[in-house]
């Protein structure tokens, strides 16, 4: 009976040892899901606010503050507006890098949340990974280039990341692309920078290995170019969308927005080909 009794005891300190264990685990569960929340609803309402910066009008230089001879009124008549408006969208650069310098250009897919400026690093190719417009570490990050491509987007091929968010943030848009009438539907994707607007058309979107893409291929070469390519539209896996009838060229310039695909090592790509 005592041997009983003493077993009991310690049964009951094992209990109490594991519900402790436990509760420490459910705080520490809480406590990162609270951080986390917090980090992300500021991270959101960061790049809320930047947007009604970024659409501010941008002021033009008074008559009196302008330098140089007066000249004389031109007989031509002024440049029609674009038919698309979106090529018409002007963004307040002088405003937004105010909030931060590292911001060099902006990125709207129609009808979907991709409405977000384009930041690179200057030392560090992976901080807007985990770091937020102010600086804060969390999420959402930012949507950001590395240094490898340049910022004119001239490069054969420009790499822009942003996060798969649960909450259809960022670069979570991107996976519709998966449906091929999607992708017929929303054919767009604008890139605003400082001196001029890009339009760019999507003709491709598919799950990819977790290889940097930059460091695989030789993209100086036209041959490597050219296979690339042919291995894009030759893709046949579920879940990819490819317009066979979109023409891309070794010559062109693409663009490859890369997100997570969530539980694995993989990324959903769409890439889309810079219009004339």
């Amino acid at each position: 009976m005592e041997n009983d009794g003493g077993k009991r005891k310690v049964d009951r300190r094992v209990y109490l040892a594991i519900g402790f264990v436990c509760l420490g685990v459910a705080v520490g569960a809480a406590v990162y899901l609270i951080v986390y929340l917090v980090s992300l609803n500021r991270g959101n309402q960061g790049f809320e606010d930047l947007r009604e910066v970024a659409d501010q009008t941008v002021e033009s230089v008074p008559p009196e503050e302008s330098s140089g001879p007066e000249e004389a009124a031109s007989t031509e008549p002024e440049e029609a507006a674009d038919p698309d408006e979106n090529m018409n969208r002007v963004i307040n650069f002088a405003a937004v890098q105010k909030e931060n310098a590292d911001i060099y250009a902006w990125i709207y897919i129609p009808d979907t949340n991709v409405d977000y400026p384009v930041l690179q690093h200057p030392t560090d190719d992976s901080y807007y990974l985990n770091y937020n417009l102010d600086g804060t570490k969390g999420y959402p990050g930012c949507i950001y280039t590395e240094r490898v491509n340049a910022k004119d987007f001239m490069d054969f091929n420009t790499l822009i990341y942003g996060h798969n968010m649960k909450n259809g943030s960022m670069f979570h848009d991107l996976h519709q692309y998966a449906d091929l009438s999607f992708l017929e539907e929303h054919p767009y994707v604008y890139l605003y920078l400082p001196d001029k607007t890009l339009k760019y058309q999507v003709f491709a979107a598919y799950r990819y290995d977790d290889r940097h893409i930059m460091y695989s291929f030789d993209f100086a070469s036209e041959a490597v170019r050219n296979g690339y390519l042919e291995g894009i539209f030759n893709i046949r896996e579920l879940n990819s969308a490819i317009r066979k009838d979109v023409t891309v060229t070794a010559d062109d310039h693409v663009i490859t927005l890369s997100t997570c695909v969530t539980g694995t090592d993989y990324r959903f790509l769409v890439q889309a080909v810079l219009m004339d």
